[in-house]
């Protein structure tokens, strides 16, 4: 007779993640939307080395097939994005790679998220320290032309007159992306004009 499990999808993902069976996880994530729901129910777990986890194993779902990903990006953008604030670096890092992998791959879609998205975005600009700031800055940029087709005029002036702000910043960063390892902002916010122009 097999044994069922019980209890919720959420403690089974979190006893696989705690016991290191990181690939069972990614292969019922490929097959299951409720997996993806548990890992990103799992982005709010007190303990940060789960949560680090959780946004890895998203990642790694993401890169073998986005279709999984893809019913989820609203919820998971906002909760990854949130978790690029983290204090602990290991969450940190990794929200920041996954927020930048899914930028990279639905550009189109993040900015339809406009009164989400780029409203978080926005916020995290003025708000966040400045590898934040550098961050949103990388993001942005990455939204580029994208921007430009779901924005209308004055939003993208107003866009761009943010980013302007930083143009003569020299405060350097350190993000966890290839080649942004102590960079000005004023650096990162040229080469965010010019992909927005």
């Amino acid at each position: 007779m097999a044994f069922l499990p019980f209890g919720s999808k959420k403690s089974r993902i979190k006893k696989l993640i705690e016991d290191d069976r990181f690939d069972e996880v990614v292969s019922m994530a490929l097959k299951d939307g409720k997996t993806i729901k548990a890992l990103i129910e799992l982005l709010d777990d007190p303990v940060p080395g789960v949560r680090g986890d959780a946004l890895v194993l998203i990642a790694t779902v993401l890169k073998q097939e986005e279709g999984a990903i893809k019913p989820y990006l609203g919820e998971i953008f906002a909760r990854a994005f949130e978790l690029t604030e983290s204090r602990n670096p290991y969450v940190r890092e990794n929200a920041m790679m996954l927020s930048y992998e899914l930028t990279r791959r639905f550009p189109e879609e993040l900015v339809r998220l406009k009164d989400s998205a780029l409203k978080t975005l926005m916020e995290d600009l003025m708000e966040g320290d400045k590898h934040t700031k550098g961050f949103v800055l990388v993001l942005i940029g990455r939204l580029g032309k994208e921007a430009k087709a779901f924005l209308n005029d004055e939003e993208i002036k107003e866009l761009r007159s943010h980013v302007e702000e930083f143009v003569n910043v020299e405060d350097r960063v350190i993000l966890p992306l290839e080649g942004y390892k102590w960079v000005p902002l004023g650096d990162i916010a040229r080469e965010t004009l010019e992909k927005l122009s």
